[in-house]
């Protein structure tokens, strides 16, 4: 039985959740982005929905075509709440459920000229700055990013706009990853079920609003899944996931420089 593993936050909703949990083929295995990936290295899943950063560990990973998730510009759910400006900040408590948005965080200093932020690694949670006097920034992702967006009255940066305003490329927070020679039924369901489910977002938003009164209302999650989150890979993601390796080579040394990205079908 292929062990299928889902993201279960809202933006993943549209790829992940009409995907069968009754078929006979697959297990689904819910997870955070940065569990998944872990999953997906030591073998305890066969293909997931994981961040885009875990696709350069291995030299079998092959990303499936079709679906990720990614953003042109402002995301909403990856915000930098900070007590001090952008280019004073040194110490950020973060939560590395999406390890995509952690590097992000980095090469965006990196292409600002900036010194490389100390990472502060918790269950992230906007009352750790008031607590820490030393701490400078909050990294907030997913339904946390969401509900504090409009609530806070700190300053925050937005990911997603932040990396659009110095690449003009779209950003890919998660793609579809393998190592392993999946039935063609599979991929088929898989990319079946993103089609169904995209078409469907708007369902899922009203859902959510529902079940998360206190994260987001029906309008702002309609919002969030329909403007602000984008699900094909193309041409210009498949662009960005490259510029963004050699970016984060540039400022790591144990990354492969001339890694490039692999998809599902490439032999070599």
């Amino acid at each position: 039985m292929i062990r299928i593993g889902a993201i279960d936050f809202l933006n993943a909703a549209p790829l992940c959740g009409l995907l069968s949990r009754d078929d006979p083929r697959w297990q689904i295995v819910d997870s955070s982005p940065s569990e998944l990936a872990r999953a997906l290295r030591q073998g305890n899943i066969d293909v997931g929905l994981v961040p885009q950063v875990e696709a350069c560990r291995r030299t079998d990973y092959r990303i499936l075509e079709g679906h990720c998730i990614s953003c042109l510009g402002e995301v909403a759910s990856i915000l930098l709440f900070q007590k001090k400006p952008w280019p004073t900040l040194q110490r950020v408590a973060v939560d590395q459920a999406s390890n995509s948005s952690v590097a992000l965080l980095q090469v965006l200093r990196h292409l600002d000229h900036l010194p490389p932020l100390q990472i502060i690694e918790t269950p992230s949670d906007l009352s750790l700055l008031q607590q820490d006097p030393d701490l400078d920034a909050v990294l907030l992702i997913g339904d946390a990013a969401l509900q504090h967006r409009s609530r806070s009255p700190l300053d925050r940066i937005d990911l997603g706009e932040a990396w659009k305003q110095r690449t003009d490329l779209p950003f890919v927070f998660a793609v579809w990853l393998t190592s392993s020679q999946l039935d063609p039924s599979i991929t088929a369901e898989l990319a079946r079920a993103a089609q169904l489910g995209i078409a469907q977002s708007s369902r899922f938003a009203t859902h959510f609003s529902k079940q998360h009164p206190d994260v987001l209302d029906e309008g702002a999650a309609q919002d969030y899944l329909q403007r602000c989150i984008r699900y094909s890979l193309g041409t210009q993601e498949k662009e960005s996931i490259a510029v963004f390796h050699r970016l984060r080579a540039e400022i790591d040394p144990s990354l492969d420089r001339a890694w490039r990205p692999r998809y599902y079908g490439e032999t070599s």
